[in-house]
């Protein structure tokens, strides 16, 4: 596995590091080469939800939260532009600086190349770690972050339904760490520290979303707004009637 650094939400900034790697679909990233970061609100910030330089998605905060998990269809991306987008749920991080977070990732790190898809975990400040089972578009991935207050863990698990496989890895708790946000986010990255441009990833429907065991209604999350200099990259949906889906949308690089 590949360490990368992430960090938490921040309203502007990046998340997911770039991987500079043999262009295979589906291929685990051979060289790590950029580093993530948290969230930086680019407006106000509440409970009410708000805006975000690289997180789009649903937020719960405000509380203290056990477990969030949600499962979505993995996008395919084109490399019109170079850019990224991360698919990830996770706790901690709005406002914190911890990250307790598993998903996956679709780049392109040259226009007319070849996009790369993995999946990772992370256990922010350490660095990411990238898992070498295959993601490719069209796959359907299921994700869960869950504290357990007696070992005082965390859990994280991601399945590929569609290839077959599982990745669990138990972390543990940093001494920062307050379990203060649970959040299902699609999320650009950053290059040494410079956001890179979001990949058109068209859009992403997350479905069965849940904050410890409640619906994203029933926990109370919150819209985010993906909001670069001014322009919106990417934007939720409404939650469905059920209050556990809603699609993310691809707005602009």
């Amino acid at each position: 596995m590949i360490p990368r650094a992430r960090t938490p939400f921040r309203s502007y900034g990046g998340c997911v590091a770039l991987l500079l790697c043999a262009p295979l679909i589906g291929a685990a990233p051979a060289a790590a080469a950029a580093s993530s970061a948290a969230d930086t609100p680019t407006g106000a910030r509440s409970a009410a939800g708000g805006t975000s330089g690289n997180w789009s998605g649903y937020a719960a905060s405000g509380s203290t939260y056990h477990s969030v998990s949600a499962s979505w269809v993995q996008p395919s991306i084109t490399c019109a532009h170079t850019g990224a987008v991360s698919i990830w749920v996770g706790l901690d991080g709005r406002g914190s600086k911890t990250v307790e977070q598993t998903g996956t990732q679709a780049e392109c790190n040259r226009v007319g190349g070849t996009p790369r898809y993995f999946a990772w975990w992370e256990n922010y400040p350490d660095p990411e770690s990238v898992f070498r089972d295959p993601v490719r578009p069209g796959d359907t991935m299921t994700a869960s972050v869950v504290y357990d207050p007696g070992s005082d863990n965390y859990t994280t698990k991601l399945t590929n339904s569609t290839l077959g496989w599982t990745e669990t890895k138990t972390l543990a708790r940093y001494s920062g760490a307050t379990n203060g946000s649970a959040e299902v986010i699609a999320e650009a990255p950053s290059r040494n520290g410079a956001r890179t441009p979001l990949a058109d990833f068209g859009s992403v429907t997350f479905t069965g979303a849940t904050i410890d065991g409640r619906t994203l209604a029933a926990a109370s999350a919150a819209p985010i707004t993906m909001v670069q200099k001014g322009v919106t990259d990417a934007t939720p949906g409404p939650l469905s009637a059920s209050g556990n889906s809603f699609t993310d949308t691809w707005k602009h690089y």
